[in-house]
């Protein structure tokens, strides 16, 4: 199933009644985006996801980098890991530390988190005025995600 089917429904040849339900492949491109969300949906997932895909390899430097608790870091980790997006590898050099890395899997993520990224830029404004007609606050008022060190590291 892919977005075009989904295009093509306002097409004229089809009947009113046709448009009026969703088909079975309708319902798997839904169950499979909300799977796929699922993924990394956490809080701090795509936080770690990116930091990793720029390098960042070591725990101490991703927890140097997000206001994040290290019990929270941990199981975003394990959850990645258990979902294949991550790799945890022990090195045991002295002293010994363990180093985390996206694996294949992970890597292919970050294409869509950058089609994501590039469409949440380009329709910033669009959805900051809709928020407003709405009455809805444009400011989250959220506690900063990273620390003042990540901020100056641009």
């Amino acid at each position: 199933m892919t977005a075009v089917r989904i295009l093509r429904q306002s097409e004229p040849t089809l009947t009113a009644r046709a448009r009026d339900w969703a088909s079975a492949d309708d319902r798997r491109m839904i169950e499979a985006t909300v799977s796929a969300l699922d993924l990394i949906a956490a809080k701090w997932k795509v936080d770690v996801i990116c930091l990793l895909a720029v390098g960042v390899r070591r725990y101490s430097r991703l927890h140097d980098h997000l206001r994040i608790s290290k019990k929270v870091l941990t199981d975003c980790l394990r959850e990645l890991e258990r979902n294949g997006l991550v790799r945890r590898d022990v090195v045991s050099d002295r002293p010994r530390h363990v180093e985390y890395a996206l694996t294949q899997l992970g890597w292919s993520l970050t294409a869509p988190l950058l089609a994501l990224c590039e469409w949440a830029e380009e329709h910033a404004e669009v959805v900051a005025e809709a928020r407003t007609a709405a009455g809805v606050s444009v400011e989250r008022g959220d506690a900063p995600r990273f620390t003042t060190a990540f901020r100056l590291r641009r």
